[in-house]
């Protein structure tokens, strides 16, 4: 079973001077030891990383784009990634769920990681931002140096 990776994971798992890096390695390496494990991603997560990696408002040192772009590359390419479809029936879904949960604007991203988690049969997420998933009971919520459990 694979453990997909929101993008404030992915951050801190390639960028070593991001804050929670120790906590991200340490996840995604114990994933990675596990007979089969593998990592998922997205590419709406790649986009994501890629904005917010070169961003010098979120990071006192940011990446330079050139260098994201080799990281982003590197895990795409691994053979230890599932590289995630966005699927077309992932747009109703989203719109499904946002409608549901009666989801604002700012919840877009993280429903649309879940929708495509859910259409690809991906039912755990590494993230910080447990609160963010917790109304999809699909998905089961790892969070680096945290407790490990289902979303509630």
């Amino acid at each position: 079973m694979s453990l997909a990776l929101d993008t404030d994971v992915l951050i801190p798992w390639l960028v070593a001077s991001a804050p929670g890096h120790a906590d991200a390695r340490a996840l995604v390496e114990a994933e990675l030891s596990r007979d089969g494990g593998r990592v998922a991603v997205a590419p709406q997560v790649c986009w994501e990383f890629l904005h917010a990696a070169t961003d010098a408002r979120r990071f006192e040192r940011p990446c330079s784009v050139e260098r994201a772009i080799g990281l982003l590359r590197a895990v795409w390419n691994a053979p230890e990634t599932v590289r995630l479809p966005a699927p077309e029936a992932v747009v109703p879904r989203v719109l499904e769920l946002m409608e549901a949960h009666r989801l604002g604007r700012k919840r877009i991203l993280d429903t649309a990681l879940a929708a495509t988690l859910e259409a690809a049969g991906v039912r755990r997420l590494a993230t910080w931002n447990a609160s963010d998933y917790a109304c999809f009971g699909f998905i089961e919520i790892l969070v680096p140096g945290g407790p490990v459990g289902p979303a509630a």
